[in-house]
């Protein structure tokens, strides 16, 4: 399970706030790509689920960090999840925004190479 709480929280968060045409415009242009032009109507329950799957990322990739004890994968992920609720209502800035997600991405994808790396130790 605690492999797949930090894929689901980030990529779902990523999904979610492509499902918000104002919250995130340009990851709404993604969205609308792949059809979640429709669920425009729901946008404030995205975007509040995103913020809740965000939180689920940082909840799954401490949990890992007992398995891995990788100080700076965690530290990205808690420092992306900070910075992105800070621009969300400290700054209000859209590129912050960006920049957390991408965090969230980077990390999510460092913490793949990671087992895939600790599997083949093993």
């Amino acid at each position: 399970m605690q492999n797949t709480l930090e894929k689901f929280g980030s990529f779902g968060a990523i999904i979610a706030a492509a499902a918000c045409p104002i919250c995130f415009p340009k990851l709404a242009l993604l969205g609308a790509l792949f059809g979640f032009g429709v669920l425009a109507p729901y946008e404030t329950a995205f975007f509040f689920g995103a913020q809740i799957l965000v939180v689920i990322a940082v909840i799954g990739h401490a949990i890992s960090y007992t398995k891995h004890q990788n100080k700076i994968l965690l530290s990205l992920t808690v420092l992306s999840a900070i910075l992105l609720f800070v621009s969300l209502y400290a700054f209000v800035s859209e590129i912050l925004s960006y920049i957390a997600f991408a965090g969230l991405i980077a990390a999510t994808i460092w913490l793949i190479l990671e087992n895939r790396r600790c599997q083949s130790c093993n």
